[in-house]
């Protein structure tokens, strides 16, 4: 396996899963900005580099592993399973964001298997715990509701 460290912000992350390809443990897909040289550097590394419809922003797509690795700048690393699953512990769990114009270390992997490359967004290192911003589902009602 190979290993990379990127700088990068993770826009959104997807539950949307591909028939095709299988998970025993289903996980979300990160959506990943960065700047110009590291984008440089996650296309030597393999990652196709997709734009945005909407504002012709770059950005990559990353798989993410059953557990994502988060770490603290004392070093302290937890698995969280609840970030990266698409069901944690029988309960669905949320999507989430790194905040907007902060980019982030970011540690991906690259493996193969069966001849086929692949790609997992393994670790974060988040400057403080913030800087995991929950993505909630929105009520589609609002909350004054009068009948």
């Amino acid at each position: 396996m190979e290993n990379l460290v990127i700088k990068g912000q993770i826009t959104a992350t997807s539950k949307k899963q591909n028939d095709d390809f299988k998970q025993e443990i289903p996980t979300k897909t990160a959506y990943v900005t960065t700047d110009e040289d590291s984008a440089k550097v996650l296309e030597r590394f393999g990652l196709q580099k997709y734009t945005s419809k909407e504002d012709g922003s770059l950005f990559f797509i990353i798989k993410m592993p059953a557990n994502l690795m988060v770490y603290l700048p004392n070093g302290v690393g937890a698995k969280r399973p609840d970030l990266s699953q698409i069901t944690f512990e029988g309960i669905e769990t949320n999507n989430f964001k790194t905040p907007d114009d902060k980019l982030l270390l970011l540690n991906i992997i690259k493996g193969n298997h069966k001849n086929n490359d692949f790609f997992r967004l393994q670790a974060i290192r988040l400057e403080t715990e913030s800087d995991i911003e929950e993505i909630k589902p929105e009520n589609p009602f609002g909350d004054d509701l009068a009948f």
